[in-house]
């Protein structure tokens, strides 16, 4: 399976090295489009007693990382 890069195609060996080269650079914090996506599929499960507690506490640290405007 290849990557498609602004029109390019990388396959195998080139898109490999890119994927870990991008992995390797990216920085460890979740970026405010990472926490959304998290967020939002947080939503999406279904939780039952503590689990519910445990994903509530999780959502709320999750939201307070969104910066403010």
């Amino acid at each position: 399976m290849g990557l498609n890069l602004k029109g390019n195609l990388v396959v195998e060996n080139q898109a490999k090295q890119k994927i870990t080269k991008d992995q390797v650079t990216s920085n460890t914090q979740l970026t405010q489009k990472e926490i959304e996506f998290v967020l939002s599929k947080l939503r999406l499960a279904n939780y039952t007693g503590s689990e519910f507690e445990l994903f509530y506490i999780v959502f709320t640290k999750l939201t307070n990382l969104i910066p403010k405007k």
